[in-house]
């Protein structure tokens, strides 16, 4: 494989697999996120590899451009999961409240709602 077919097949499927990842994010399809983390990691070693081995072609104008594009899609896609994360954490929160702030119908001797979470059972139904 020629210096710059190797360097352009190992961007272009990086670039793939980020641009995969991004439409998955801003979708609302987190789930599809570990799908390609396999195929992220094969592509990012890829690419690392021929930084490490400080591949000639990678001096070109055009490979540090498409660097750096690679560089701005991860971050941010990173900004996109942690929002993505933010939301699912406010979510779960959210539901938590729910059943801690939901009532059963029941009063107290004080004349205030019986918070769910403090239920006991042995309610009568209203007739």
């Amino acid at each position: 494989m020629t210096e710059a077919v190797e360097i352009d097949s190992a961007l272009t499927r990086l670039e793939s697999v980020l641009a995969t990842e991004r439409v998955a994010l801003m979708s609302g399809q987190i789930h599809r996120i570990g799908d390609l983390m396999s195929e992220k990691m094969e592509a990012t070693q890829a690419v690392d590899a021929l930084v490490a081995r400080r591949h000639p072609g990678l001096k070109s104008d055009r490979a540090r451009f498409r660097l750096q594009g690679v560089v701005n899609a991860a971050k941010e896609n990173a900004l996109h999961f942690k929002a993505a994360q933010n939301g699912l954490r406010s979510l779960a929160a959210r539901v938590g409240n729910f059943t801690q702030d939901s009532y059963v119908g029941a009063y107290n001797s004080n004349g205030l709602q019986t918070p769910f979470s403090k239920a006991t059972g042995n309610y009568l139904k209203k007739a």
